[in-house]
């Protein structure tokens, strides 16, 4: 029992430390061959021919006109295409990295990946798929164990209003300040959901208190755009627009959008004394001018809500029953073989020296099997 709670606390640790290191290779790949292309594109269009027309009226692309004696020309380029493309070269998959997660002021360095489920989870903090990607418009919402697994949220109650969350991500480097944390229920699915899709924000949630799924700790934070890269329309992991038509610009009226029966929530991450779940929150605001923003003939709703993957209790995974039973079997009789040399040797130390190795990994795989029939927030 002493060695189970070893490994709770130090051997799952070092399952996602070896996650971690090849994730980071991955999202290094990632993000060159991401660059090798931008330069590609860059390359190609310095090299495109450039029309040349003379100047007969008006025109629907850009011109500039050179005031010299000759007559006018105008020269002529097609008007860039501000919509994402419609499908991500290398569309995320579950456990694939998308994300580097700094916290400097608390020290942690982190790889997201993409998904909450349980096995995305012990690779490192999981991004929630049905919400924007960090660097985009919108809620961008992360979760991630604060004990066992390398525990990456672990210290998270020590983050201060006014503190920086980092996140790189294939499209930049994005610069988050927290501006409020908060204590709610596990139900309150809301706080990640995205309540104004005309702002950046970033959201980090973990099991309250600790060793315990009680409730949940949420951290909010609001992008600096001062100290980041552009940030994109929210898509997801292929690279298709959540909001709808990501090319409608508001004007000065309001942006109509559809109507819900749930009040406008002013602040995401207010403290909230009622287990009441909202689905989907869409906002009804003015967005400003040149934002990307919710087209008005077809607004999207939000997605339905993930299962809370740390509200799952004993014996969420039945199908590790077997393995704990093939690994305790081969256990068992590697302490079989144990004591019959040691009744031949007339000496225990010997018994153990033949079997202490494979034992030891035996006893690791029936750890790691009969932890996957515990609550994953233990």
């Amino acid at each position: 029992m002493l060695g189970f709670v070893g490994y709770q606390l130090w051997g799952t640790g070092i399952e996602t430390a070896r996650a971690q290191a090849d994730l980071r290779e991955r999202l290094d790949d990632r993000f060159t061959s991401t660059v090798i292309t931008a330069d590609r594109v860059d390359s190609e269009a310095a090299s495109a021919p450039t029309t040349i027309a003379p100047s007969t009226g008006p025109s629907t692309t850009e011109s500039t006109s050179v005031a010299t004696d000759e007559p006018a020309i105008a020269t002529t380029t097609e008007a860039d295409d501000p919509r994402p493309e419609e499908s991500r070269a290398e569309p995320f998959l579950p456990g694939d990295p998308i994300a580097r997660l700094e916290m400097p002021s608390i020290g942690t360095d982190h790889i997201v990946v993409a998904g909450i489920g349980v096995e995305e989870l012990r690779l490192g903090p999981g991004h929630f798929p049905d919400t924007p990607l960090p660097g985009q418009l919108g809620n961008a919402a992360i979760a991630g164990h604060r004990t066992t697994y390398g525990q990456p949220f672990h210290d998270v109650d020590r983050l201060i209003v006014g503190d920086d969350i980092v996140v790189t991500t294939e499209a930049g480097r994005f610069t988050y300040v927290v501006d409020d944390i908060s204590i709610v229920l596990p139900s309150d699915y809301q706080v990640v959901s995205t309540i104004d899709p005309s702002r950046a924000t970033l959201t980090l949630t973990s099991c309250h208190p600790k060793w315990s799924a009680a409730q949940r700790i949420i951290v909010h934070a609001d992008l600096d755009p001062e100290r980041s890269d552009t940030v994109g329309v929210a898509t997801d992991y292929r690279g298709t627009a959540l909001w709808g038509d990501p090319v409608a610009v508001a004007s000065e009226e309001p942006v109509p959008v559809a109507s819900t029966t749930t009040p406008a929530i002013a602040n995401p991450t207010s403290s909230i004394a009622t287990s009441t779940t909202l689905a989907s929150a869409t906002p009804t605001s003015t967005t400003p001018a040149a934002v990307p923003s919710i087209s008005d003939s077809a607004p999207a709703p939000a997605p339905a809500p993930i299962a809370d993957v740390f509200a799952r209790g004993w014996f969420h995974d039945p199908a590790a029953l077997w393995h704990v039973a093939a690994w305790g079997g081969a256990l068992a009789a590697v302490v079989g073989v144990v004591l019959r040399i040691s009744r031949r040797r007339r000496s225990h130390l010997v018994g153990i020296a033949y079997g202490l190795v494979p034992g030891l990994v035996l006893l690791y795989f029936v750890y790691e099997n009969v932890n996957r029939l515990l609550p994953p927030d233990l």
